[in-house]
């Protein structure tokens, strides 16, 4: 099997070394990067299988970011995350699954092993 590709999208660096710690151990490859508009360079140059967006960043928010790799890379299965829980979050995940992305509900601060289970949830659906 191929190895697959995950980006990790968030404004906050500390946090990827959460997906790093869970990913890499099972034979993911994961690129990071820290604004929508980094990510969206990035798929343009590499194809993922997976990409986790977190939907409250300065600059370009989740749902733009997703709305921008999803034209870019139809194949790539788009999942939003968040660490803030807020009245109007209902209306903007209908608005990331609106621009093709899928909510898995992957809330900071992540519990051990939920990172692994989203992704290989979302990998699954993608096949």
């Amino acid at each position: 099997m191929a190895e697959k590709r995950i980006l990790v999208v968030d404004d906050v660096e500390i946090v990827f070394s959460a997906f790093r710690e869970e990913l890499e151990k099972e034979g993911f490859r994961v690129d990071t990067a820290l604004s929508g508009e980094a990510a969206v360079q990035k798929a343009r140059t590499e194809q993922y299988d997976l990409v986790f967006i977190d939907m409250v960043m300065p600059g370009m928010d989740g749902i733009e970011t997703c709305r921008a790799i999803k034209g870019i890379s139809p194949a790539s299965r788009l999942v939003a995350m968040t660490g803030q829980i807020y009245s109007g979050l209902a209306v903007k995940e209908l608005e990331f699954v609106k621009a093709g992305g899928k909510i898995y509900y992957l809330y900071k601060p992540f519990q051990s092993g939920e990172i692994l289970q989203v992704a290989r949830e979302a990998l699954r659906a993608r096949n």
